[in-house]
């Protein structure tokens, strides 16, 4: 009795071990499950974004082919293709990395079922053995009567309903293991599928960035040829971006003394009134999350003097970025305020747009187009002209910030992705 006592204390220890060992690896499983589902969708989320503005790219870069002259636009966007196709191929790759790991955890899971299954089949095969020595009502009512006492013979009667219901339950957990194993060997069938979809999609992105490298080469080997009239146009657009400054530098210093009226001596800074000191704190504060200008659009140049990243011997300066766009793109505000000026400069094709947002200012030039007028207000994303489309078939907005009298570089205020 005392054994039989110990047995049944030990066994429910065993089994609150179990049931609490069993809770925590959920626990635990269902975390890592989640962690990665979290990851595969945010990798899954990243590669739609990529091919998306990949896609864009290439509709730009048939759109630049039309004309059949090779430009610095063209190798441009190129090098943008093919910097997101890199990224895109190192997505993939993460993606597949993440597979043959989760495959390697299937296997595992698989292993680890096989083995319970063993254990329960060899556990069942004990009771079935012990139920077949006692198979017949004549032995289980000489267990019975063989009991020393009233509370023996009870113990006895628990201890058979105990071992049916034991019986009961390893059938059904060996049953349901095997469920269960089946269902890891299908997981293990579609992962292996996938797997071998995601490797051919790499395959597939790796050959697209052979060839995009094949065209910069035949875009570079043209553009060599052509080098003293790139450095003629890098002279023209230099010339050009000098007028623009002091177009701009104009029309600061015209704010300046607008709200300065009855100011003696040289002022350099606008007065501002409480209300645009607050939309200057507004606009500041969005540092980073501006929104593009375009609704689509590729940085084709950079801000400030720089070597040209292909074109060895060749410096380009600009006092801003260059987006190039699709064709009749419309040009928004990148944030509310108040349109300064509407004009054209001369030697510049298109027209240009001031904007003034407290002490800021966010200038758009090359535009065909313009649909307000100086002292009209505009808010954040409002359609404020067409972006122009040269004979070349080029369509590229160029896009400034100053804070007063200073340059700024856009690419630090508007939003990464646009």
């Amino acid at each position: 009795m005392k054994e039989l006592k110990r047995n049944n204390r030990e066994a429910g220890r065993g089994r609150s071990s179990v049931v609490l060992l069993v809770m925590i690896c959920l626990l635990i499983s269902g975390i890592t499950g989640w962690g990665q589902t979290q990851k595969k969708k945010d990798l899954e989320n990243k590669k739609q974004e990529l091919q998306k503005e990949i896609e864009y790219q290439n509709k730009l870069l048939n759109e630049v082919k039309k004309n059949k002259n090779r430009s610095m636009i063209q190798l441009a966007i190129l090098n943008n293709k093919i910097a997101k196709q890199q990224e895109l191929i190192s997505a993939i790759g993460k993606e597949l990395n993440m597979i043959e790991g989760t495959i390697s955890e299937t296997q595992d899971n698989i292993h680890q079922k096989e083995a319970e299954l063993k254990i329960l089949k060899e556990d069942y095969a004990k009771i079935i053995f012990a139920s077949y020595k006692n198979r017949d009502s004549y032995s289980r009512l000489m267990f019975l009567f063989a009991a020393q006492d009233f509370n023996q013979a009870f113990q006895r009667i628990k201890y058979m309903e105990y071992y049916t219901e034991a019986r009961k339950k390893q059938a059904g957990l060996i049953e349901d293991t095997q469920r269960q194993l089946q269902t890891k060997k299908k997981e293990l069938e579609d992962r292996k599928d996938q797997q071998s979809k995601t490797l051919s999609q790499k395959e597939f992105e790796t050959g697209n960035l052979s060839k995009e490298k094949k065209n910069k080469e035949g875009v570079l080997t043209d553009l060599q040829q052509k080098e003293k009239d790139i450095r003629a146009d890098i002279k023209k657009k230099k010339d050009q971006a000098e007028k623009l400054r002091r177009a701009i530098e104009k029309v600061i210093d015209d704010q300046i003394k607008k709200s300065n009226p009855s100011a003696k001596g040289d002022i350099k800074k606008i007065t501002l009134t409480p209300e645009e000191k607050d939309l200057s704190n507004d606009f500041e504060s969005n540092k980073g999350k501006l929104p593009w200008p375009l609704a689509e659009g590729v940085v084709t140049e950079v801000f400030g003097t720089h070597d040209h990243p292909d074109l060895p011997g060749i410096k380009v300066s600009n006092n801003g970025i260059n987006i190039g766009t699709n064709k009749g793109a419309s040009v928004r505000s990148v944030f509310g305020g108040t349109v300064v000026a509407v004009a054209s400069v001369g030697g510049l094709e298109g027209k240009v747009i001031i904007v003034k947002h407290g002490e800021y200012l966010s200038v758009y030039s090359n535009m065909d187009d313009a649909f307000v007028k100086p002292g009209e207000k505009v808010k954040t994303k409002q359609a404020i002209g067409k972006v122009l489309t040269d004979d070349n078939s080029i369509s590229e907005l160029h896009f400034e910030i100053w804070k007063g009298q200073t340059m700024l570089n856009p690419e630090s205020w508007i939003a990464k992705g646009n």
